[in-house]
Formats: C-alpha cells, structure tokens, sequence
C-alpha cells in the first residue's frame, strides 16, 4: 500500500505538534534493535529468534512518530505513550517488493511486525536495556534492545 497522503500529512502534524506532550526524558525513545518477534504464521505466542546478521531497527522519537527498518521495507506511523501504556496507530509499510523495486527475502516477519504493532498496548523495560512490548492480554509479542 502507497502512503497515502492523509497518512503523509497525519506524519507532518505529529511532528509539529508533538513536542506539546514532551516526554524527552523517557527512557523508550531512541533506537531499540529487534530481537525477538511473534511470527503471525504460528498460532502461539512462542517468540521468533531474529538473525544476529540482520539488524533491524524501531526508533521511537520524541515526538510521538516511529519508525522502523528492514531488510527491505519500512514501517512508519504514531505511537502515543503513557507510563507503561503504548499505541501504535496510522501505520503504514512500504511495498518495495510489491512495486519490483527490489526482492525482499522475508516479508514473514515484516508483516508480522507490522501486525504486532497494531495490538501492542504497553511495555516493560528491564534495566533500561530491554524492552518487552505486549498486547492487552500481556503477552510478549515483540523483545527489542538498546
């Protein structure tokens, strides 16, 4: 799906208007590395071990917008923040493979990133190195490191 232009300008607002709600000084923004994720291709929450080669990255700013790196495409949208609580909403992936821009070797996983972030509710963060994000039921669907 092509980011549509509502999602653009949604991008563009919370830019300019997020630092109203600044939090600067909470310890989840910055860049986290993906770890381990919830493969939507099984039916339980066992967590899928991310290639150490690979290196993908969820950055989350201060500003209220996320973004995050594979191998091949890219996930972009809002999240909003409060204590333990998380949200992630307007959450859009590009499609380089779809448009045969280039060959992506495991849209598994992106698309499972993609689907976790939709149910993520809070997170724990363990010494300020780990962060686990969970759904409403508390179960771990996505582990990511500093």
């Amino acid at each position: 799906m092509k980011p549509t232009i509502i999602t653009v300008l949604t991008l563009a607002l919370a830019v300019l208007f997020g630092s109203c709600n600044d939090q600067s000084d909470s310890p989840i923004y910055g860049n986290w590395r993906l770890e381990k994720y919830n493969c939507i291709a099984t039916s339980s929450y066992g967590l899928t071990q991310v290639d150490k080669n690979e290196n993908y990255v969820l950055q989350l700013d201060n500003t209220g917008v996320f973004y995050c790196t594979t191998d091949c495409n890219n996930i972009s949208g809002n999240f909003e923040t409060d204590k333990t609580t998380l949200a992630f909403s307007n959450i859009s992936l590009t499609e380089k493979a779809i448009e045969g821009i280039i060959s992506c070797d495991d849209m598994l996983l992106e698309r499972s990133i993609e689907a976790n972030l939709r149910c993520i509710k809070s997170y724990e963060l363990k010494d300020t190195s780990t962060m686990y994000l969970m759904d409403a039921d508390n179960h771990i669907l996505i582990v990511l490191t500093k």
